[in-house]
């Protein structure tokens, strides 16, 4: 960060002195503007190398900043700042061409200067990238008008590259000649390529339309997919991008043909697809932990009144109890249409029902208080997975009791604790317990939950099996892939088990499911026991 100049452009003297002051002590050189306008004046004179912008501004807002740089300066990277609730606001900032976010109030200056780091190191990285592609397209279209005159330093280059090149004759699309990079790539040799040509690493599928793309290039067009499937010598897929064009190599017109493994960009893309999905549902947990403070504190409040008095009527009546038998006797009294003996028994088991549904109203508001609440302890606390499984039985009991008749719950008794943190390892079980529940055709159907200590392996199991429908080998094997959900229709995300195998995974331990059609899914959680 030392000497990177920044623009901060925020309405607020106080803001926009505070965060100059965090920066100039890394060593940053800050420019500020008091409104959308005038830092975009700032900005046009002294082209600064990081923009930091508010959204909410009088005269010209942030919006109309992001949207005014990334059409004149997208090699720019902006940050917009945004309220902690307004998460929408900063997601359309970024459909306009802001970089990244962060919420204010800030409550650690070091979140800015990471996220300044992560987008300028971006920067770097595509103007990199970028600079790299123009010199190499050039050079490949010098190279392809001087061929006669530099054969070979076009061939040292044809060799040397590290995408995979191969150079296509005729309408079959033989391969006269690969470079390195190639043969790595397809797990072919040389001559083998040869033999194949272009057929034997592009997919069947996709052959009539690279074969069609390539022949119908003139001088100077290029032929450019994205992503199409290859096929290597074992048989394994690969999605790579393709780019052809026409050249003359020693006399012949030829295609030259360039491609690229994109296997770690879709893995890159789905990441931060996931991430930001992620940071989503972290703001949502963090309304809802909001919401349920709330609503406990309202629904609390009533229910001690009521359980204090239904307590002291229980004193109450069972005083009374006596008289009013002895009473019914002699005067053949009645409440309610009961005689006073039926009314007296009747009464008592009343008031205890009362008891028991405000115990149980206070164990659920308990429940939902502790799932919402942040973990201080983070992967250091204790967990205790009865604890675990109870608490999850407490807040699904509703769903529990709506799904089915059969609900079963086993834990061995040398059940070890675990080490991490008890609220996320209750949100990875209730996600599981609520898809073991929606797979259920019935009510005749149960689902199991059993815990247990694997000794050998210093493991606690938890397993959660279903009697539902069951899946086929391809839906299972997709299973904790990011957005895939077999009900999309039904407002499924496909994030709950990506993020329930993400959570499992940083605690040390594995998730895996074991399934076939009709006979039900058993989900199992294996986690390192804390040791003695």
């Amino acid at each position: 960060m030392n000497g990177t100049r920044v623009l901060i452009i925020d309405d607020e003297p106080m803001v926009r002195s505070s965060l100059a002051i965090f920066l100039e002590d890394i060593g940053c050189h800050v420019l500020q503007a008091g409104h959308g306008s005038q830092g975009l004046d700032i900005f046009f004179r002294d082209r600064p190398d990081l923009v930091l912008t508010d959204l909410r501004m009088p005269i010209l807002d942030g919006f109309g900043v992001v949207e005014r740089l990334a059409a004149e300066a997208p090699e720019i990277p902006v940050i917009v700042v945004s309220g902690i609730g307004n998460i929408r606001e900063a997601i359309h900032a970024m459909h306009l061409g802001a970089w990244d976010y962060i919420s204010k109030p800030l409550e650690e200056l070091e979140e800015l200067e990471i996220t300044a780091r992560r987008v300028l190191e971006r920067a770097r990285l595509l103007k990199e990238n970028s600079d790299y592609r123009l010199r190499l397209e050039d050079l490949v279209s010098q190279r392809t008008r001087q061929l006669a005159e530099s054969e070979q330093r076009f061939h040292q280059l044809f060799l040397q590259h590290d995408d995979a090149i191969l150079l296509c004759r005729g309408g079959k699309l033989e391969i006269f000649e690969m470079n390195r990079a190639a043969c790595t790539l397809f797990g072919y040799t040389g001559r083998e390529l040869i033999q194949g040509g272009l057929p034997l690493v592009i997919a069947p599928e996709e052959l009539p339309m690279v074969s069609a793309g390539l022949a119908g290039l003139s001088d100077g067009d290029i032929f450019l997919r994205e992503q199409i499937s290859a096929i290597t010598k074992d048989g394994s897929r690969l999605t790579v991008s393709i780019k052809g064009w026409r050249v003359v190599y020693d006399g012949t017109v030829m295609h030259y043909c360039s491609m690229r493994d994109m296997g770690a960009k879709i893995r890159a893309q789905q990441e931060a697809r996931l991430a930001h999905s992620r940071l989503i549902q972290a703001n949502k947990m963090s309304s809802l932990g909001l919401l349920v403070s709330g609503m406990a504190h309202e629904i609390n409040n009533p229910n001690n009144f009521i359980g204090v008095n239904a307590a002291l009527l229980q004193d109450i009546w069972g005083d009374m109890r006596p008289l009013l038998t002895e009473q019914g006797r002699d005067q053949g009294i009645t409440l309610g249409g009961l005689a006073l003996d039926d009314a007296a028994e009747t009464g008592a088991g009343l008031i205890a029902g009362i008891i028991r549904g405000s115990e149980r109203i206070a164990a659920v508001v308990k429940g939902l208080k502790d799932f919402s609440r942040k973990d201080p302890a983070g992967l250091e606390g204790v967990i205790d997975i009865r604890r675990v499984i109870s608490d999850a039985r407490t807040i699904l009991d509703h769903h529990i009791q709506a799904r089915t008749d059969h609900f079963e719950i086993d834990c061995s008794d040398d059940l070890p604790s675990v080490r991490g943190s008890q609220q996320q390892i209750e949100q990875v079980l209730i996600n599981l317990l609520i898809n073991a529940l929606q797979a259920l055709p019935d009510r005749s159907r149960g689902v199991r939950v059993s815990a247990s200590h694997d000794e050998p392996a210093s493991e606690v199991l938890l397993a959660v099996n279903d009697q539902g429908c069951g899946m086929e080998a391809d839906t299972l094997s997709k299973l904790t892939e990011p957005f895939f959900s077999t009900r999309i229709s039904e407002g499924g995300t496909g994030l709950g088990l990506t993020i329930s195998s993400t959570i499992i995974r940083d605690h040390g331990g594995t998730l895996s499911f074991l399934s076939e059609p009709g006979t039900g899914t058993v989900a199992t959680v294996r986690l390192p026991a804390e040791r003695p």
